[in-house]
């Protein structure tokens, strides 16, 4: 199966109740192997953010693409850049916010453990 690059960004306003929008394309079309929960290309503008949230019984992977952001991980903030891999894991939490006039482009993959 290929999914073709032109897929259509979907606007999320206040994803997990962070500020602003997110844009989301799922890569996968919605054919996800069964233990993927999430595998998206992922956009988030200066001002916007992924509220701090818990992943339970999954795990996520971002890969940052493009731009720079601010990630909590935990209780502790952090500077990201172009190449960093960021990682939750089940019992942690986390959010992502892009303070930057640049766009900050990701990958995120949610695992099921």
């Amino acid at each position: 199966m290929i999914v073709r690059a032109d897929l259509p960004y979907n606007v999320t306003p206040h994803f997990k109740g962070g500020e602003g929008e997110v844009l989301l394309k799922d890569l996968t079309a919605g054919k996800k192997p069964a233990n993927v929960r999430v595998f998206n290309e992922m956009v988030l503008r200066q001002g916007c953010s992924i509220g701090y949230h818990a992943h339970t019984d999954d795990c996520e992977i971002i890969y940052i693409l493009e731009g720079e952001g601010v990630y909590l991980d935990g209780d502790e903030k952090k500077q990201v850049f172009a190449g960093d891999t960021l990682l939750c894991y089940a019992g942690e939490s986390h959010s992502l916010s892009n303070e930057r006039e640049q766009p900050l482009k990701y990958l995120a993959v949610i695992v099921q453990n």
